[in-house]
């Protein structure tokens, strides 16, 4: 009989923290607090991987922040601040918080750029110099499950565009989830120029 490998510590610690942040968040778009709708604009952008080339606002926790095509919030990681021009959230850490990435050949507004990934080559989308992520915890559109917390060694934040070159000041951890997600009276952000 062959003894059963042993599983890793950092992966189990990992398992276990993501279990707790999905038990403990409350930031779902339904529960004790109603059904909180979101609706995001979806611009005419070509298409990239992940389909994450569009991005529209939405109120989120209270303030505009960005949101991808499928009405999914986009973080900042305040790590990258360490080092600009470069994202700080490799390996395990991209699993959990997948870069918002377009095509190389993407002509992009003003306020947006482009790094490369040094892990995968990948181009990930940047405003104000700052790299955007996704959150896997977030399960529906306008979750701001990331919002606030220390991952990976940093604090994450909703990417809103007043805080693309500083750390952003989150809400309260106590506050209502999605404070009434919608499309914001600045309607549709287009990071692809046209």
């Amino acid at each position: 009989m062959n003894p059963r490998p042993a599983a890793s510590l950092p992966a189990l610690t990992l398992v276990a923290a993501l279990v707790s942040l999905a038990a403990c968040s409350g930031g779902g778009t339904s529960g004790a607090y109603g059904t909180m709708p979101i609706t995001p604009t979806t611009i005419n952008a070509p298409a990239a991987p992940s389909g994450a080339s569009s991005l529209s606002t939405a109120r989120l926790n209270g303030s505009p922040g960005f949101i991808n095509a499928a009405g999914f919030t986009v973080y900042v990681f305040d790590a990258d601040l360490k080092a600009p021009g470069t994202s700080q959230c490799t390996a395990t850490c991209a699993g959990v918080w997948p870069a918002v990435t377009v095509a190389s050949s993407t002509t992009l507004s003003s306020g947006f750029s482009t790094i490369t990934r040094s892990d995968n080559g990948v181009q990930q989308l940047t405003f104000g110099g700052r790299p955007l992520y996704t959150f896997t915890v977030d399960q529906a559109p306008g979750q701001t499950n990331g919002d606030g917390i220390t991952s990976f060694g940093a604090t994450w934040h909703v990417a809103r565009p007043s805080n693309s070159v500083t750390s952003a000041t989150s809400a309260p951890a106590t506050s209502p989830p999605n404070s009434s997600p919608s499309t914001s009276p600045g309607g549709p952000l287009n990071p692809i120029a046209d």
